[in-house]
């Protein structure tokens, strides 16, 4: 897998060993880079990182700070690895084996971008994911989240946000949302 953007682009990532993992598709991540803006301000978490990819291609644009948080051993051991091989500063880059609550409430820094892309069999993440970065403030007032969806998800939590963006890919909605 290779970073498709910045200073690290054609760069390869190493991947963890993963059966539930559902890498970020080049298409998508096209979409997702061309709408929003990273830079030397951005301070990013990427949940249920995966393959970090994301966050990944944000510290490639210029991102200040990156946080991935994933439940899966393998993801998170490939994830360091990647810091290391990239040579990060680990005071503002790192990764957590927690629960996604634990990553918002414990990290360092206040957010103003969140990746939200949970695994798609385990779709009541979306409601709980929003549902406490809502009910915690845990996102910067100018801050924006992405989620990557299947379109038949419904996802009631919605309602809290305004939606200031969406395309859809295939079977596949992505969504840029922010605090009303």
């Amino acid at each position: 897998m290779k970073i498709n953007f910045g200073k690290f682009k054609r760069r390869n990532i190493i991947i963890g060993k993963n059966e539930k993992m559902r890498p970020t598709q080049s298409m998508a991540k096209s979409i997702i880079f061309n709408l929003i803006e990273i830079n030397s301000e951005t301070k990013v978490m990427d949940l249920f990182a995966g393959t970090g990819l994301l966050g990944f291609e944000s510290m490639s644009l210029g991102a200040k700070a990156v946080t991935w948080s994933d439940n899966n051993i393998h993801s998170v051991k490939a994830i360091q690895k990647n810091i290391d091989n990239f040579e990060l500063d680990k005071n503002n880059f790192k990764v957590f084996k927690v629960d996604f609550r634990i990553a918002l409430k414990n990290n360092s820094f206040k957010p103003n971008l969140i990746f939200l892309d949970p695994p798609f069999i385990s779709e009541k993440y979306y409601d709980e994911a929003l549902e406490f970065i809502y009910n915690k403030e845990v996102l910067e007032d100018d801050g924006i989240i992405v989620i990557e969806k299947p379109r038949r998800t419904k996802i009631s939590s919605l309602d809290k946000f305004i939606i200031k963006n969406s395309r859809t890919l295939g079977e596949k909605d992505i969504l840029i949302i922010s605090k009303k």
